[in-house]
């Protein structure tokens, strides 16, 4: 059974689309960076709606609870997608690179090969590394954090409202 998926994953990755994107990434950093970080908020969209899934199907939790757990996973995902995306091009932009590479590359030349070779290569990592470490872990609770607390607040009144 693994031989026939073996044998599938590597026609895909021998493919002409294949090849000709990864040809497009090593030549144009900016596609790979963009590439990056699709890839990574892609993933965490999909593990989100998994979560949603396994809420709804999850019969621990109460019924009255479900639609509103299955909510804040759906609401904590979509914030999480838009704010990676958008801190991810922010860092992707050039004005944006070459002012932390100045900071941060201080007493190299900004001339010299090695510079060019650090800012190149922060260029790709610091978009993927400030979507992941700074967007979703540091701004993602600060705004979801809010957002659930309306939410709960609703979903109180609602449920007091029906009780009455």
């Amino acid at each position: 059974m693994i031989k026939p998926i073996e044998n599938g994953l590597n026609k895909f990755a021998n493919s002409h689309i294949v090849k000709k994107h990864i040809n497009k990434c090593i030549e144009n950093k900016n596609f790979l960076t963009k590439t990056l970080l699709v890839t990574s908020v892609s993933k965490d969209v999909f593990a989100y709606a998994l979560r949603v899934h396994n809420t709804m199907k999850n019969d621990e939790i109460p019924k009255d609870k479900k639609s509103f757990v299955a909510k804040m996973d759906a609401t904590t995902g979509f914030t999480t997608a838009i704010v990676q995306v958008g801190t991810g091009l922010a860092l992707a932009s050039e004005k944006v690179q070459k002012t932390i590479c100045k900071h941060l590359f201080k007493g190299l030349d900004e001339n010299s090969k090695l510079y060019k070779q650090a800012s190149s290569g922060l260029g790709v990592v610091l978009p993927l590394v400030g979507a992941t470490l700074f967007a979703k872990r540091i701004l993602v609770p600060l705004i979801s954090s809010p957002i659930a607390g309306y939410l709960e607040n609703k979903h109180n009144k609602n449920q007091n409202t029906v009780q009455n």
